[in-house]
């Protein structure tokens, strides 16, 4: 290898990190194992400045890599956290002494590609986020074991209400586990526009045939969705506050209409729109069709707001894990069938499937025209890039966006249609006429 290939970093380490160990490997050193407690974290920070070590490179085993890449990072050592299954398929080295070495020979010549770690202020909006994610999980969980109590005593709510977390379904619930039993007290906690409507049915669905140990799960089920709410409030708190660091010195955007709705799980945040607007620069990315304010934000705390890390969109939308999987040996070229799941191309595939519904967005109609021939999976994440790309080309490149509706969009259509007819005319020697019946 030495012969024909040319070292990139003459001065590199590679380390293999395991939840009890690290292996440290150095040039024309024996391989050194150190303690993953903080003390052994420094022990390796400080023998590799001994050795000399600008440039390291470690395998993204779990979270055990974290610690070490912020200590190495914070004394000016570059760190390339790189995938394990780009060096583990390689016959012969199968032990952690051996894997730090080839993963040090690898680096030193530039054949390892570094992972895209976000900054510091990223990553921890990315950690309020997904504890936000966890805790709505959790309450959704708490809700589906109150209405399961409730149907256990034939207190039918879920099957006159849409949903149970409603102000009213929310009292009455409350005031069964005060130890109210009057059906009409209970039906009088109802709203109004309720009453006006299914006032019949909801006397019915109150009227209980109650159990001791149903109302014990119902009071567990609502104590955990109590708690879950408070642990998102104190989410939201967090958000709200490093928001504001964030946008602290960028300047006012300008807004020009009112915020799309965000019908579920809605952050208490004060400004949210405003806020994360200026987290790209004033750009509104909301007007792209299935994004919100709060979308937009799960989306942050995955990419962060700076693109630099991918040279065009096609290396965006792949890391994403939404480009179309393409393999080429010779003059064969297949699609090969890869499940790759990310968090950012989960984010935006839960942005662009309720459009495959929608008879006015032009992205909703590109859906279904892919979704008749290869299922509403492919479709989705067909939509799921070109929506990547409107982000990337918007981010980077200052594009606007403006919705043309589902007419110029079969405009359009209808266009290439007529072109590849052209084309296919014009290969058997023949031409296309207009039908003069058609006006």
């Amino acid at each position: 290898m030495s012969d024909k290939l040319q070292k990139v970093y003459s001065h590199a380490a590679g380390i293999d990190v395991g939840s009890l160990k690290f292996f440290v490997g150095v040039e024309n050193e024996e391989v050194k194992d150190f303690d993953t407690y903080t003390n052994g974290c420094h022990q390796v920070v400080e023998y590799l400045q001994l050795k000399g070590i600008t440039s390291v490179a470690m395998e993204a085993t779990g979270v055990y890599w974290t610690t070490l890449h912020d200590m190495l990072v914070s004394v000016g050592i570059e760190v390339f956290v790189v995938n394990g299954r780009h060096v583990k398929h390689v016959p012969g080295r199968k032990t952690d002494v051996k894997d730090c070495m080839w993963i040090k020979e690898l680096h030193s010549y530039g054949l390892l590609r570094k992972s895209f770690i976000p900054p510091a202020t990223v990553r921890e909006m990315r950690h309020y986020v997904r504890l936000r994610e966890q805790h709505i999980e959790q309450k959704v969980t708490a809700v589906h074991r109150m209405d399961k109590s409730l149907i256990m005593m034939n207190i039918r709510l879920s099957s006159v209400v849409s949903d149970i977390q409603g102000e009213s379904s929310m009292r009455i619930i409350n005031a069964i586990l005060q130890g109210e039993r009057d059906g009409s007290k209970l039906l009088a906690l109802c709203d109004v526009r309720i009453l006006k409507k299914k006032e019949i049915l909801m006397k019915e669905s109150l009227n209980g045939f109650y159990k001791e140990e149903q109302l014990f799960a119902l009071q567990q089920a609502w104590d955990q969705y109590t708690f879950a709410a408070q642990q998102i409030k104190q989410c939201d708190e967090r958000i709200g506050k490093l928001l504001q660091v964030l946008t602290e010195h960028t300047p006012e955007p300008v807004l020009n209409k009112k915020p799309k709705r965000i019908y579920h799980n809605k952050p208490d945040v004060e400004d949210l729109h405003k806020l994360v607007q200026k987290l790209y620069d004033g750009k509104d990315l909301t007007v792209l069709p299935g994004i919100t304010s709060y979308s937009l934000l799960k989306f942050f705390s995955v990419t962060g707001s700076d693109f630099s890390a991918w040279g065009n969109e096609k290396n965006f939308t792949a890391w994403l894990g939404l480009a179309p999987s393409k393999y080429q040996s010779g003059k064969s070229r297949k699609y090969k069938k890869i499940q790759m799941n990310t968090e950012g191309g989960q984010i935006l595939k839960e942005c662009v499937q309720p459009l495959l519904r929608s008879k006015h967005i032009a992205l909703g109609q590109f859906g279904k025209r892919i979704a008749g021939r290869r299922g509403p999976g492919v479709a989705i994440k067909a939509m799921a890039r070109k929506l990547a790309c409107w982000i990337y080309w918007m981010v980077t490149k200052g594009m606007g966006f403006v919705e043309n509706g589902i007419k110029a969009y079969e405009e359009q259509v209808n266009k290439q249609k007529i072109k590849w007819l052209e084309r296919q005319a014009k290969a058997l020697n023949l031409q296309l006429l207009p039908n003069p019946r058609v006006h």
